[in-house]
């Protein structure tokens, strides 16, 4: 201080220094020699996060520095005095919380008149973010230095007169130049292994100095130390506020021979796809067909390129409920089968992601095969694995009497079968068709099967399709409206309307025409039709059964029977035995007419046991209808007239041998043992020739032989 000041002066100017020291925005503190803190401003205060007044110097440091301690003190009052000015160093203090910050001080001896140390004081700058961002930037530039170095791309550094003046270990290897070969020697232009991709270079390099528009990104060749041609995807631009160029060069020659492999490959699966049979196509996520191939083409008749899948494909104004589209652009594969709306054919449809370049998801692809044929297996396969419960009850409640089955009549394995097919039938509701000769009761088996089924409450249509003219064949089917043709004088229902929600027998199959084919077939295909004359379509409930005594293979070799049609109404089939294959329920037939055509008050004819055996013994031709009109009139004429036999009157008792009035059980057993005691003396008693010919199991034939007490020594 000024000692010529005056005391006004100096009253001044400590005024001032005290204002410094509690104003200054850096921390201010005074200590003894000795390391006592006389005084601290409030901005150190702040910086340590309280008053440090009164505690030693050691006290805030001591955290690895060594200018803090006792001992060095000292050194550092000795150096402070024989500078004779600020002396500057860096410490670490801690703050109340505990967190450690970096400070520099600036330390100065303050003296009193007579030149002795009054105090130290240290001015206290806190460094820590700058400390900071040191270490940050050392660290960013070797995390730089090594990216530069370990890229896996070659890197170099270009300057203005095209001198590579710095390259990574990544561009030697590409070039296979050493370092010292490339670093100031060589000129970047010379890895170029076409003179014109060369002046090319050269263009770009000096056009991009002069602010041209000149590409950052190109391709070309570059030819190593070694002669070896290499594809570069080369990046290259100015570094910012110089006339040098940073470039990064990849190698893409992997990548240019999987480029014509995949180009090779798609060429082939092209080819591949124009030969598939199945339907193949792609669309976007807003449903526009990319691609169909030529399969799918031929079926649509058109290319749909352009338009939307479910209007396209299906005819739909909505999208499918089936495509799934959602899932798949979430990157799921999606498999589905539907029916398709407008042609009624089974489809299976699996529906993936296609990825673009950058991953996304750019298409959805569908692949579809035909799986009509199938399918309808499928359904009518899950209809019977349905209806195994409920066929196993009403096996148990609907065949009580093993001898008939509603008005079939008849005991005989064959009949057994045929009952048993009956139920599985009326169970489902796919088609049946039943195949017999004539006379073996077609009809009543589908009256049956309709009586059993879910069906049974409502009506059961039987058409004679052979006695109907062709000319009246759609209009008997489909009915028409009155006003439609001469005569129709009224609307006039046809089959399908009358068998609405019930069954449609159609007997004679064989006799419908090929065009009443096609049109039948697109009804049993589910498709509405329209009644002759009229204009709104109806699509009815029915469930179709067919018979037939006729050889359907033949017809269609013959081209008198469509094979689609064939196949349509051909699913279940139910074979009628004829008579003569089932001769052990004749007997239960001539009772069951004997009943039906008694008449009250007049003595019914005995049936002798050579007159059974001679009805036993005629094949039939007619088959239950033949012997139903026998029966008819012997219960009428007391004669039994055969078509292709000679007539038998009827006998009295005392006549022949006559089965001695009985029960119809001890009827029956008195026949089953006396034709069994005949097959077992025909065959010398070999057990096991007599179950093969009454179709039966050998322990069964044992057990009918025990229950009617047959032995060698009873014949």
């Amino acid at each position: 201080m000024d000692r010529s000041c005056t005391g006004a002066e100096l009253q001044a100017e400590l005024l001032r220094y005290r204002e410094v020291f509690e104003y200054a925005p850096i921390g201010i503190i005074q200590t003894s020699v000795q390391g006592r803190i006389l005084k601290a401003n409030p901005a150190m205060a702040a910086m340590l996060g309280y008053d440090p007044v009164g505690n030693d110097l050691e006290s805030l440091g001591d955290v690895g520095e060594v200018y803090d301690r006792p001992e060095k003190r000292g050194q550092l009052l000795a150096l402070a005095l024989e500078q004779g000015q600020l002396f500057n160093y860096e410490t670490r203090f801690r703050r109340c919380d505990g967190e450690i910050i970096t400070c520099r001080l600036h330390l100065r001896v303050v003296r009193d008149p007579q030149g002795r140390v009054r105090f130290l004081e240290s001015f206290v700058e806190d460094i820590t973010d700058q400390k900071r961002t040191a270490v940050a930037l050392a660290e960013s530039e070797k995390l730089y230095r090594g990216i530069f170095e370990n890229t896996g791309a070659g890197t170099i550094i270009i300057e203005e007169d095209m001198t590579i003046s710095f390259a990574n270990d990544g561009f030697q290897k590409m070039t296979g130049y050493a370092k010292e070969e490339i670093e100031g020697r060589m000129k970047w232009t010379a890895i170029s292994a076409d003179p014109a991709e060369r002046e090319m270079m050269m263009r770009y390099h000096a056009g991009r100095r002069a602010d041209a528009q000149t590409p950052i990104e190109y391709e070309f060749q570059l030819l190593d130390r070694h002669g070896i041609r290499k594809d570069i995807f080369l990046r290259v631009d100015l570094i910012a506020g110089t006339l040098r160029s940073v470039a990064s060069l990849l190698d893409i020659t992997s990548l240019k021979i999987a480029r014509r492999s995949l180009k090779d490959s798609e060429t082939k699966l092209r080819g591949v796809l124009d030969v598939f049979q199945g339907f193949i196509y792609t669309c976007s996520p807003d449903y526009v067909l990319s691609f169909v191939n030529e399969a799918l083409l031929r079926h649509l008749g058109r290319d749909g390129v352009g338009g939307l899948c479910h209007q396209v494909l299906f005819g739909l104004d909505a999208p499918c409920g089936w495509c799934s589209q959602s899932r798949v652009f979430a990157g799921e594969s999606v498999r589905a089968e539907f029916q398709d709306p407008q042609k009624g054919r089974w489809y299976h449809l699996i529906s993936t992601p296609v990825f673009s370049s950058d991953g996304t998801i750019g298409f959805r692809q569908g692949i579809m095969m035909d799986i009509h044929r199938r399918k309808q297996e499928d359904l009518a396969a899950a209809d019977r694995e349905e209806s195994l419960r409920r066929e196993n009850i009403r096996l148990r409640d609907s065949i009580h009497d093993r001898y008939k089955f509603g008005d079939i009549i008849g005991k005989s394995a064959h009949m057994q079968k045929v009952y048993e097919l009956i139920l599985k039938a009326a169970a489902l509701q796919a088609n049946v068709i039943i195949h017999g000769e004539s006379g073996t009761g077609k009809e009543l088996v589908a009256r049956a099967i309709h009586a059993e089924s879910r069906r049974g409450p409502q009506p059961f249509v039987p058409v004679n399709c052979g006695a109907i003219p062709e000319h009246l064949f759609e209009s008997e089917f489909f009915g028409y409206k009155k006003g439609a043709f001469t005569g129709a004088g009224q609307d006039k229902p046809g089959y399908f309307d009358l068998a609405d929600q019930g069954t449609l027998f159609l007997d004679e199959l064989g006799e419908i025409s090929l065009e009443m084919q096609v049109k039948l077939l697109r009804v049993l295909e589910g498709h509405p039709y329209c009644p002759v004359g009229g204009v709104a379509f109806r699509k009815p409930d029915v469930r179709i059964i067919t018979a037939t005594n006729k050889n359907l293979h033949e017809l269609i070799d013959r081209g008198q029977m469509r094979e689609d049609f064939f196949y349509r109404i051909h699913i279940i089939p139910i074979h009628v035995p004829p008579l003569r294959q089932r001769k052990e329920d004749i007997p239960l037939l001539i009772e069951h007419f004997i009943e039906k055509y008694r008449t009250p008050g007049r003595q019914t004819p005995p049936i002798m046991g050579s007159t059974m055996d001679t009805m036993i013994g005629y094949d039939w031709p007619g088959n239950v209808r033949e012997l139903e009109n026998t029966m008819q009139r012997y219960m009428s004429l007391q004669t039994l007239d055969f078509f292709y036999a000679k007539s038998i009157p009827a006998q009295t008792p005392g006549q022949g041998d006559m089965i001695p009035p009985s029960s119809l059980k001890t009827a029956m057993d008195l026949y089953e043992k006396k034709y069994i005691l005949s097959l077992l003396q025909l065959q010398q008693w070999n057990r096991t020739r007599v179950a093969r010919i009454l179709g039966i199991e050998r322990k069964t034939l044992y057990l009918k032989m025990k229950a009617l007490q047959i032995t060698r020594q009873s014949a």
